[in-house]
């Protein structure tokens, strides 16, 4: 059965696993770890990577990690596994490779899984039975979430975020997760989300693989063309919301708070640009003027969870196809 071809794109959201050889094993002490983190904090840096959460086992590591501006996932991981093995092999007087040839990568749903995935790697110490107390762990970004003082690479905001920056509170939340069973349902072995989000991610698979390839011809005026079409989509679609909700055109992208009908029709419009247009949530964030990307996963998934929303929503997609 043939492979998949590996999902790379800008601003995107991946777990990332990379297990050794054979179950050889990778980090054998706290300097092992360390010096992986040293160039974890290194070519995040390099290739601009937000890392959300970590953990170190014996022999794999897993990393919750968003990619900036390029597309550089592939990159970003041949520099880390490459040092690393290469640290490895000189201290210990060995050759080859010490982790497999490739690792795995799946592309997450932030707005429905960024949570619960943070808790299933920082639950692996306990998972795999270390025997050791998985919330001071030095191989896992879990000690940061509950005592703070995080290392420079580590980016802890946007999760604590939704625990009103309460660490005690995410901490009872992981704590909670030891007598839950965590679900993860996986497609393709490549997407953690819903069909929803695997239709909207191969839009924007798509659109980038359009535009990298104009880049590579040289042809500008036709990205330009595409970035203009998008641009009007989204144009329709913020006087169709704000017919429906009876505002004024200009007023849905307000950046103050907003409640009632206008609180309602920023949501709304959040949404349709989310599932209509190829645009991540930097995009949307920037197009709502929003100072936050992560603002875009939290109103998504209230919208989800909200009955009045989803018939407004249902109404205004009528019109959209008629």
């Amino acid at each position: 059965m043939a492979r998949h071809k590996r999902i790379d794109l800008p601003h995107c959201l991946y777990h990332v696993m990379s297990r050794t050889n054979s179950g050889d094993t990778a980090f054998h002490n706290r300097a092992d770890r360390d010096k992986f983190f040293y160039y974890l904090d290194k070519y995040s840096r390099q290739l601009s990577f937000r890392i959300l959460s970590f953990c170190l086992m014996p022999n794999h590591f897993h990393l919750l990690l968003e990619s900036g501006e390029s597309a550089s996932l592939s990159e970003f991981m041949r520099r880390l596994l490459t040092a690393y093995t290469i640290y490895f092999n000189r201290l210990r007087k060995r050759r080859g490779h010490l982790f497999q040839g490739r690792f795995k990568s799946i592309v997450v749903d932030k707005a429905e899984y960024l949570i619960s995935l943070s808790r299933y790697i920082h639950l692996n110490p306990h998972n795999e039975s270390l025997n050791i107390p998985f919330e001071s762990y030095d191989g896992s970004s879990l000690r940061y979430y509950i005592k703070g003082n995080e290392p420079s690479f580590l980016d802890t905001s946007e999760i604590l975020a939704w625990f009103k920056n309460n660490r005690a509170k995410y901490a009872q939340y992981i704590r909670k997760g030891l007598n839950e069973e965590i679900h993860l349902p996986i497609l393709e072995q490549r997407y953690l989300g819903g069909a929803v989000f695997v239709q909207r991610l191969q839009k924007r698979i798509a659109s980038h693989a359009q535009k990298t390839s104009r880049t590579q011809m040289g042809q500008s005026s036709q990205n330009r063309t595409t970035a203009d079409a998008e641009s009007n989509r989204a144009k329709e679609l913020e006087k169709i919301v704000a017919e429906h909700f009876h505002l004024p055109v200009g007023q849905i992208k307000t950046r103050k708070a907003a409640k009632g009908s206008l609180g309602q029709a920023r949501k709304a419009m959040i949404a349709l640009l989310a599932e209509t247009l190829p645009w991540t949530y930097v995009r949307i964030a920037q197009h709502m003027g929003l100072s936050n990307q992560s603002n875009i996963s939290y109103h998504l998934q209230r919208i989800q969870k909200n009955r009045e929303m989803q018939k407004h929503l249902e109404e205004i997609r009528k019109r959209l196809h008629k």
